[in-house]
């Protein structure tokens, strides 16, 4: 039974993806759990972005790495929606808690692949802004990148953790089991219903994504996983909603 629905980036179809305008745009259309990115900028804080380039976001040819917090947050993030209403911040995730992390259900935090010195700066300042937000009960961190989940799992061992990949092979499976985590991120486009059993059969939550279609949204909702996630939460919460989920 779905028991939670992520809007992806805030809603990436729909809004300014991971900004401070795509995420207010979320909460006002009833989205209350949230799935967002983290990568460290060139002074080392954690900032809200899903590329390691902001030219597909915000038009400039530099990467995330390259620029300060403070240079980060002048650009304008609405280059997949050149006509929206408003100035699109790439925030930090302090800046994105300091507003929701005290009325969101439930957070889903990515920590993109870095070379691993980079990782050993941003897992310690991630565990430490969960705690410091009191959201560690409601967060799961996630990754693709292992090595990630092995500093958090050294670090912060009682944070909940999340493999993400394809799921078409049994050792995706083993690899969540080994690394000791909560959630399996399960794609639609490149799994199948019975790995969500065995998931589910070993112990594991899963999350599907992307649920975008009616269509998508009907196959997870058959493949019976624990939690959607959207970049057209409107969609998805009014499917959800018609058939009594929420």
């Amino acid at each position: 039974m779905i028991k939670d629905l992520l809007g992806h980036r805030g809603a990436a179809y729909e809004a300014p993806e991971n900004t401070l305008a795509g995420f207010a745009y979320a909460w006002s259309i009833g989205v209350r759990s949230f799935e967002l990115d983290v990568r460290l900028s060139a002074d080392r804080q954690l900032i809200v972005l899903h590329d390691e380039s902001l030219q597909r976001t915000a038009g400039v040819a530099r990467k995330v790495g390259e620029l300060t917090a403070a240079q980060l947050a002048e650009l304008n993030a609405t280059a997949l929606f050149p006509g929206w209403h408003e100035k699109a911040i790439i925030p930090t995730l302090e800046a994105v808690l300091e507003t929701y992390a005290q009325r969101a259900q439930s957070w889903e935090i990515e920590i993109k692949t870095a070379p691993p010195e980079n990782l050993e700066i941003l897992c310690p300042q991630l565990a430490e802004q969960i705690q410091h937000f009191g959201i560690a009960g409601r967060v799961v961190v996630t990754s693709f990148d292992r090595h990630a989940l092995e500093i958090m799992r050294r670090i912060a061992p009682d944070l909940r953790r999340g493999y993400i990949s394809h799921y078409d092979r049994l050792e995706h499976l083993e690899a969540a089991l080994s690394l000791g985590c909560y959630r399996a991120g399960i794609p639609l486009h490149y799994s199948d219903k019975a790995t969500v059993q065995a998931a589910h059969a070993a112990g594991l939550n899963v999350a599907g994504w992307q649920g975008d279609s009616l269509q998508m949204l009907e196959t997870l909702l058959d493949w019976d996983v624990d939690t959607i996630t959207s970049n057209r939460p409107s969609l998805a919460l009014d499917f959800l909603h018609k058939r009594g989920i929420f």
